[in-house]
C-alpha cells in the first residue's frame, strides 16, 4: 500500500545526489531521526545487503535492520524492514530534470494482524516524520 510520495528538484546531477545519499556517514544531516547507518553484509552494497540503522526516537535510541531491495546507481535505491508486525518499504527515485535532478521518496506501510487498527496513526506519523527529509537533502547537496 503506497502511503505517500514526496518529490523535490535538486540543482545537482543525479550522480552527485546519489553519491551524497550513498555516503551513509552523511545520513544524520538529512535523514530525520537517523543517527547512524552501518552496512552489515560484507562486500559492496547490493540488493540483499543488510543495513543496521540507529534512530533517535523520543529521546531513546532504537535500531532496525533493513534489507536493500533496489539498487540502481544514480537512479533508484530501496530498503525494507519489518518491526512489530509492520513492514515499511522505502524507495528513492532519481531522474534528470533540466540541469538538476528530480528526486522522489515514497513510503509504503504494510501492517499485519491487529496492526491494521493502527494504520491511520502509522500513516500520519510517517508522513510527518519524512516531510523534511527531501528539503534537508536538497539543502545539504546544493551547499556542497
Amino acid at each position: 500500500m503506497r502511503s505517500f510520495t514526496y518529490t523535490i528538484h535538486i540543482d545537482r546531477s543525479p550522480e552527485t545526489v546519489w553519491a551524497y545519499m550513498m555516503d551513509f556517514s552523511q545520513a544524520p544531516r538529512w535523514r530525520n531521526l537517523v543517527r547512524h547507518i552501518e552496512v552489515l553484509t560484507p562486500g559492496p552494497l547490493r540488493v540483499g545487503s543488510e543495513l543496521k540503522i540507529t534512530f533517535d526516537i523520543q529521546g531513546r535510541q532504537k535500531t532496525a535492520v533493513s534489507e536493500v531491495w533496489a539498487l540502481e546507481p544514480a537512479r533508484r535505491f530501496g530498503v525494507r524492514n519489518t518491526e512489530q508486525n509492520v513492514t515499511g518499504v522505502f524507495e528513492y527515485h532519481l531522474e534528470p530534470d533540466g540541469r538538476g535532478s528530480r528526486v522522489s521518496f515514497s513510503c509504503s506501510i504494510q501492517p499485519r494482524g491487529y496492526m491494521w487498527l493502527l494504520l491511520p496513526w502509522l500513516l500520519k506519523g510517517n508522513r510527518m516524520r519524512y516531510t523534511e527529509q527531501l528539503p534537508n537533502l536538497k539543502q545539504e547537496v546544493e551547499k556542497g
